[in-house]
């Protein structure tokens, strides 16, 4: 009953509200079609969905509840979770200090982080952007398997300093968010600002983007969506109340209306370093290609493919969200969700996927799988 009310409300088409310059938005029947069903599919309360062409909003969907327990409908002004779509724009901050000559790739972690241990020794700035450091995933502090209710940025630190490597740091990848909790300690003793403030002044003030910035679940954040998870037992409130200090890695919570700005950005830069961009959609850790894809790898912040000659990037975020971009169409596809990954389910990049089929056919409906 739930999903039925939820696909039943009807997505407003709505006009880019004052101070964003795009043209209007417009809805596509095509990209309704393909996602409805995987919105019921993946129980999915509630979606927000922007199609763009360089930057120009052609589709823009609003699906289901951002509150299921008050009814409350998503729009595009509804805020979300980034989780670790944040890991870009964390590549691209840090990138841009490169850029500026204030730190090099090359430089030793040890050089920003003191008293660091002797096995983070050969640990370069570069590999915690590709995952190629060596670091662990997860390294909060888990007395009895289960997260504290908040961590300062110290405690973080004093974790990650603690917790053991899986790897050599440059022999392997895995994917690591303690590598990217690090990048914003560089970047926060190259600026010494707080990473949140940085972005803040940096990218999101500039460009307009007032409903973007650093989790805070102690907050009041007018149009938060609720969050949700689906399993066994049916939808439940997925119980995501920890605060932790930084987060780099994840931390970031933005709206629809916001991240079209975001890509609006990436596409004419204004504030955002054009070199620095470039860098982070460059693959540092090729995987093996099947036969679908010339290549296809994890660059910085981002999955990158090239396909006949084509570029395209994405990631995903475990709040329940995806990012997709066609670097050679200048299509992008942004997708926000209130349910988080589980295991077997349907994925926002999925949806992201289908969406970008509807106006780019050489792009399968079930996206690029370029291992097989």
């Amino acid at each position: 009953m739930i999903f039925k009310t939820c696909l039943a409300l009807a997505a407003a088409v709505f006009t880019v509200s004052a101070g964003y310059t795009q043209s209007p938005s417009r809805r596509l029947e095509a990209v309704d079609t393909a996602i409805r069903p995987l919105m019921e599919a993946g129980h999915f309360p509630g979606v927000a969905i922007a199609v763009l062409r360089e930057g120009e909003p052609v589709h823009v969907g609003t699906y289901g509840l951002a509150s299921v327990e008050h009814g409350i409908a998503v729009t595009p002004q509804t805020v979300f979770e980034l989780a670790s779509l944040t890991k870009a724009m964390t590549a691209l901050a840090l990138m841009s200090l490169v850029e500026d000559g204030a730190v090099s790739l090359d430089d030793p972690l040890s050089a920003y982080i003191p008293d660091t241990p002797a096995r983070w020794d050969t640990i370069r700035v570069g590999q915690l952007l590709s995952h190629m450091a060596g670091l662990a995933h997860r390294f909060e502090a888990r007395p009895n398997g289960d997260f504290l209710l908040s961590y300062s940025e110290a405690d973080m630190l004093a974790s990650a300093m603690q917790t053991e490597m899986v790897s050599e740091p440059g022999t392997d990848w895995s994917y690591s968010d303690q590598g990217y909790f690090l990048a914003g300690l560089v970047i926060e003793a190259v600026t010494g600002e707080h990473y949140a403030d940085y972005m803040q002044q940096q990218y999101f003030r500039p460009l307009g983007m007032r409903q973007t910035g650093r989790l805070d679940q102690s907050a009041i954040v007018p149009h938060r969506a609720e969050g949700y998870a689906w399993s066994d037992d049916g939808l439940r409130r997925n119980r995501r109340v920890w605060q932790f200090g930084q987060m780099a890695h994840f931390g970031t919570v933005s709206s629809l209306e916001d991240m079209m700005r975001w890509d609006a950005e990436l596409v004419a830069p204004t504030v955002v370093d054009p070199a620095a961009l470039e860098e982070i959609y460059i693959i540092q850790r090729p995987f093996d290609a099947g036969d679908s894809c010339d290549a296809w790898g994890y660059a910085r912040g981002w999955m990158a493919y090239r396909v006949e000659g084509r570029r395209l990037v994405s990631h995903g975020g475990y709040a329940g969200t995806a990012y997709l971009r066609d670097l050679s169409s200048g299509l992008s596809v942004i997708v926000l969700t209130n349910r988080e990954d589980g295991p077997g389910l349907v994925s926002p990049l999925d949806m992201a996927w289908a969406a970008l089929h509807q106006l780019d056919p050489r792009i399968p409906t079930g996206g690029l799988q370029c291992w097989q």
